[in-house]
């Protein structure tokens, strides 16, 4: 063995990419579908091998990929951070203040009774908050504190203990509280109350006319003389509950152009797109299927990921979508808000930033990406002088402080550089023509840059863990585990009354607890209670303005428990 952490010593890099293997590992492990994740596992596999190896990294590496991250989230949750910043957002906006200020407030509480450091602080907050890229802000602002560097040090190592004592359960308590405690304290059946939201928001929406699906296909038949002059509108029109499209019309073996106004003869051969569940009803009403002509029947089909930027679009209903004539051949796949999946149904509303994945023949595809926004046309393609100044701009802005009380106060630079990415994906939004990141890209920059920043501190403070075990034993660490609970329990509580007060829908308000806190499994386990996605129609706010405020929490947290110890 000992052979072995030798090995590791001499080759640091390779106990940082073994870090990972065995972090993901370890965060694939569930205890009925609750798990640490694959950040927290790597934490604690970093923090063992760290113990083993004691392998020593320089501080370049794993700050390289911490901004690499910051500009990434940033980027991507850009167009939904801003897009929150309007009235009809406000409650959730204001919830998620109420969690992140709460939040911050019990911590500081909390480290006073308990007499914890700064970076036993900071721990506390990422880990029940579930917000361990706050980590990375918070050790930064305690590489500048005006303290010798071995306390820089401790207290550095102090924080990735606390956030991996805590984080499980700032997923397992929350989880608890959302499917459990708080639909008691409200009085609410889960199911109940979703299937009453459903009903309500599709109550609002359009005509019967408009809903989009992905599960249909192509046939062609030939129009008998019952229909002889049926135009294409009203053939359209017709079946327009399945979304039935004209896709081509040969008559005496020349195919006609399809417009709206084509009147159709009898013995056409019509090519039609639809819904799979009313093709019965469209050979009873237009003649005999035609099916030895494969030539004709080959319309192909192309797959797109459309970014919604254009104002017409923005804030409309599937529904309200579904009814412009542009989305004529149409069909919706997914619609995504970030990482999150929105429901496909009638009632979800679109936003810019969100991704449709559209589904159709060539020609309707280019028209509908015309008018919704833009689609990125290489996916290999990724701007990474854009990427790098990005960082330059925020490291650059970062850089100057002001020492209130002997503190450096600043937005510091990983501040900096996070609000860069934040206003270049808004810009990236708006103005499509630069900076292009595509999503895979995005999700790989933000995955990796955390995830070996994680790695990186797990190995660093894996010597500490032991001297903290020796100096303050298990009572210390329980403590910790103690304070962790109430830092996860009570930004939620707080939430739940004002949302309440608020007048906010009981599943919104669950929703945006678990956005709130950072917490996807959370929004998973409202969703198998509840039986519905439509929570997740309240998550992505509260999440976008939780994870930006919480990450900065953690410069914040450090100076104030900095000037409370003296």
């Amino acid at each position: 063995m000992e052979a072995f952490a030798e090995l590791l010593r001499r080759h640091p890099e390779l106990a940082l990419f073994l870090s990972v293997v065995l972090g993901y590992i370890i965060g694939s492990v569930h205890l009925k579908g609750i798990g640490l994740g694959k950040v927290v596992g790597t934490l604690i596999a970093g923090i063992i091998i760290g113990i083993f190896a004691k392998p020593v990294l320089p501080d370049l590496l794993r700050w390289s990929f911490f901004y690499l991250f910051l500009f990434a989230i940033g980027y991507t949750v850009g167009p939904q951070f801003f897009a929150s910043l309007r009235r009809d957002s406000l409650p959730q906006v204001v919830l998620a203040l109420v969690v992140a200020v709460t939040g911050l407030a019990t911590v500081v509480v909390m480290s006073v009774l308990l007499d914890f450091d700064e970076g036993t602080a900071l721990g506390l907050l990422t880990g029940s908050l579930t917000t361990s890229a706050a980590l990375g802000t918070g050790i930064s602002a305690i590489n500048g504190l005006p303290i010798p560097p071995d306390l820089k040090a401790t207290l550095a190592a102090n924080a990735p203990l606390a956030d991996a004592i805590t984080y499980g359960f700032g997923d397992f308590g929350l989880i608890l509280f959302l499917t459990v405690v708080a639909p008691k304290l409200m009085r609410i059946d889960l199911n109940k109350e979703a299937r009453a939201l459903e009903e309500k928001l599709t109550g609002s929406g359009r005509s019967e006319r408009v809903h989009f699906d992905a599960v249909f296909g192509i046939r062609g038949y030939r129009l008998d003389e019952a229909n002889d002059g049926l135009t294409v509108r009203t053939l359209e029109e017709k079946f327009s509950a399945g979304r039935l499209s004209v896709q081509r019309v040969k008559r005496d073996s020349q195919l006609l152009p399809v417009t709206a106004e084509l009147a159709l003869r009898t013995g056409d051969a019509v090519v039609v797109a639809a819904q799979l569940g009313i093709f019965t009803n469209i050979a009873d009403c237009l003649g005999p299927e035609i099916a030895d002509d494969p030539e004709l029947l080959s319309i192909p089909r192309i797959t797109a990921s459309v970014v919604v930027t254009r104002g017409a679009v923005h804030r409309k209903t599937l529904a309200e979508l579904g009814a412009m004539p542009f989305a004529r051949g149409i069909y919706l796949e997914t619609v995504h808000r970030g990482r999150e999946l929105l429901p496909r149904e009638r009632w979800t509303t679109v936003e810019r930033g969100d991704v449709l994945s559209l589904f159709g023949a060539p020609e309707d595809i280019e028209r509908a990406i015309a008018h919704i926004g833009f689609t990125e046309r290489d996916l290999e393609k990724t701007d990474l002088a854009f990427v790098a100044a990005g960082i330059s701009l925020g490291i650059v802005i970062g850089i100057p402080k002001l020492a209130v009380y002997g503190i450096p106060v600043g937005v510091g630079i990983a501040g900096a550089i996070l609000l860069v990415g934040l206003a270049s994906g808004w810009a990236r939004g708006r103005y499509p023509v630069f900076g292009v990141i595509p999503g895979p890209a995005q999700r790989l920059l933000a995955d990796l840059g955390l995830i070996m920043f994680i790695a990186g501190i797990g190995l660093t403070s894996g010597p500490h863990a032991v001297e903290a075990l020796h100096k303050h034993g298990l009572a210390h660490f329980a403590s910790i585990f103690l304070a962790g609970t109430i830092v996860t329990l009570l930004p939620s509580i707080a939430g739940l009354v004002v949302a309440r007060l608020m007048k906010m829908n009981p599943i919104m308000i669950l929703g945006g607890l678990a956005g709130a806190e950072t917490c996807p499994p959370a929004l998973t386990a409202l969703r198998e209670a509840s039986g519905s996605n439509v929570a997740a129609l309240a998550y992505t706010v509260p999440y976008a303005i939780g994870y930006i405020v919480i990450t900065m929490w953690g410069a914040v947290i450090v100076a104030i428990m900095h000037a409370i110890r003296g």
